[in-house]
């Protein structure tokens, strides 16, 4: 399982997070290839309004037990069924 992590900007208007916001997000993907994928992960970003995606680590995951947060682990299952799982930090970068 290939785990990402890096920043995203909210472009929408509703919801939780404010529009022009930075967050820290987590991902998984199910395709350990990142290169193969990158479409496929700017779209799934911005279907739920994130844009300037920045990538600032990526590695390969071989087991959930590996991580220590319940949160994370059950975005790792869903990536499993569902190929791609995103987590995103209620708190912008700009107040962490």
């Amino acid at each position: 399982m290939l785990i990402i992590s890096g920043t995203a900007e909210f472009v929408g208007t509703s919801g939780k997070f404010t529009k022009g916001d930075q967050h820290e997000f987590t991902m998984f993907c199910a395709d350990e290839n990142l290169d193969d994928q990158l479409k496929e992960i700017e779209m799934f970003f911005n279907d739920r309004d994130w844009d300037e995606i920045v990538i600032q680590e990526n590695g390969v995951i071989t087991d959930e037990t590996l991580l220590e947060n319940d949160t994370l682990k059950q975005a790792y299952q869903k990536a499993s069924t569902e190929k791609l799982s995103l987590i995103v930090q209620n708190t912008p970068v700009s107040n962490a």
